[in-house]
């Protein structure tokens, strides 16, 4: 009998089995986050093997970098004796990158300054980047450095109030400014540097050679009473024209030259107490304190400096007008008087300045310190009448207070800070340097001398002998060996 088992058909022949299969397989999601991550890994890697190659760029270029600034400072430095292409090519050789030197250094060099500018570039060899068609990547560096100053005109501000007496305070800056007269005005730097220096205590004296040019107005002279207070007794004496101070108006702080012709002379008065021993007598400093122009000699400031004396109140605000005012083109007629052979009080060789602003030649400098807050100005009600306005109001003679017109701290204050800005406008390209002497943090001189600096880093707060080290700092910044950057 013949077997009959039905005849079994093959899936994989089977039509519907298949699409069957295609649509599950469409629909599998199973081995797709593998696909994903080789795909992601192979691009990872392939930028981290870019990223090792610009890290060894980097690398290389920081160094050839270092070695460009070391070469241009060391050839640059006026101390130099060696060609100053030959230190650089000695510096590129030593450190294995004699090839590396793009041209010849190019060296400007006028007695009193010299510039080293140095161009150089590395090929750097690269192993993943030439997949992609780049074999090498070139390292390039450029550096410049000098030392020298050029014409550079510096006004530097001295407090010489009474209560720079106070521990050790007057000696310490006479050292500091006496340092920093060296370091400016040495011979090295060719004689193009000037050093104006502006004493100051309740006002600013000019001097009598420049009150006369500016059309002040004096006082005759007046005898002035005694110890005693009384006029007519054996000690009293007069005061020819020992004070030089000009009263300032309004206008005269909206400008940044030299105040307005005609001003009358400050009464010579005195508010304080007196330390003959260290101060002499008066608000405004006299004539052997007054303003010293555009100095050329270390001899001639350190002789100045040593022979100031303190004299009463503190009037910053004058003192910085003044140090605007001869940085001031407009200034120039001035130092032209000051300079004729009959005056002999700015060296010939500086008759044309102050420089106009926009000389690329000239740097205009500002070195100004205070121990000290802004204080009120005062006046006696009979101009020159009597010796010591506290004094006389605590004997109250004829019943009358002597204390007469007076400027209030916050107008001078603001005076002050109407200057700091003309200063520090870009137009004039000035450098303001400030120095908050023995002076409280944050305390109001403090916040007067941080607020007025050009830049924070050109702000000082320092005490003791500190501050001949902060004014050698200043000096070292306008006289340095620097990159150009």
């Amino acid at each position: 009998m013949q077997n009959s088992k039905p005849h079994l058909t093959s899936k994989a022949h089977n039509p519907r089995w298949r699409i069957k299969c295609l649509r599950a397989f469409g629909q599998d999601e199973n081995g797709s986050v593998i696909i994903m991550t080789i795909l992601l890994l192979v691009t990872m890697l392939i930028l981290g093997g870019m990223a090792v190659d610009f890290m060894r760029y980097e690398a290389r270029r920081a160094t050839l970098q270092s070695v460009s600034d070391r070469a241009v400072l060391a050839a640059a430095s006026l101390n130099q004796t060696l060609d100053s292409r030959d230190v650089v090519e000695d510096y590129f050789t030593k450190a294995g990158f004699a090839d590396a030197l793009v041209g010849t250094p190019v060296v400007v060099d006028n007695g009193n300054s010299r510039t080293v500018t140095v161009r150089s570039a590395l090929d750097v060899n690269t192993f993943y980047l030439r997949l992609a068609g780049m074999d090498r990547l070139t390292a390039p560096a450029r550096s410049s450095a000098t030392e020298g100053v050029g014409k550079v005109e510096i006004s530097l501000v001295l407090d010489i109030s009474g209560s720079m007496r106070f521990s050790n305070r007057f000696a310490n800056m006479q050292a500091a400014a006496i340092a920093f007269a060296e370091e400016v005005l040495d011979p090295a730097n060719g004689g193009t540097v000037s050093l104006t220096i502006i004493p100051y205590a309740g006002a600013t004296n000019p001097g009598p050679e420049m009150f006369a040019f500016m059309g002040g107005v004096r006082y005759p002279d007046t005898l002035l009473a005694g110890d005693d207070g009384i006029l007519g007794t054996k000690d009293d004496y007069f005061f020819p024209q020992v004070s030089s101070c000009v009263e300032m108006v309004g206008t005269d702080w909206s400008s940044a030259g030299l105040p307005g012709a005609g001003r009358a002379q400050v009464p010579h008065f005195q508010v304080w107490d007196i330390a003959r021993s260290v101060m002499d007598w008066g608000w405004c400093p006299q004539d052997r304190s007054s303003i010293q122009y555009a100095m050329a000699t270390p001899a001639q400031a350190r002789s100045f400096i040593n022979g100031l004396r303190m004299h009463d109140g503190t009037g910053t605000h004058y003192a910085m007008k003044y140090a605007l005012a001869t940085l001031d083109p407009s200034s120039q007629p001035a130092f032209k008087h000051l300079s004729h052979p009959s005056r002999g009080l700015v060296p010939p060789q500086f008759a044309n300045r102050p420089a106009a602003w926009e000389d690329p030649e000239t740097k205009k400098i500002i070195v100004l310190m205070t121990d000290g807050d802004i204080t009120q100005q005062e006046r006696p009600r009979i101009a020159q009448q009597e010796r010591d306005i506290d004094e006389i109001i605590s004997r109250s003679i004829n019943g009358t207070d002597n204390r007469g017109p007076f400027v209030d701290t916050a107008t001078n204050v603001g005076r002050f800070e109407a200057i700091c800005t003309l200063a520090n406008q870009p137009a004039r390209s000035v450098d303001v340097y400030t120095v908050a002497f023995e002076v409280q943090p944050n305390s109001a001189a403090d916040r007067q001398m941080r607020n007025c600096a050009s830049d924070p880093s050109m702000f000082f707060r320092t005490s003791g002998a500190e501050l001949i080290d902060v004014f050698a700092g200043i000096a070292e910044r306008i006289t340095d060996l620097r990159l150009n950057l």
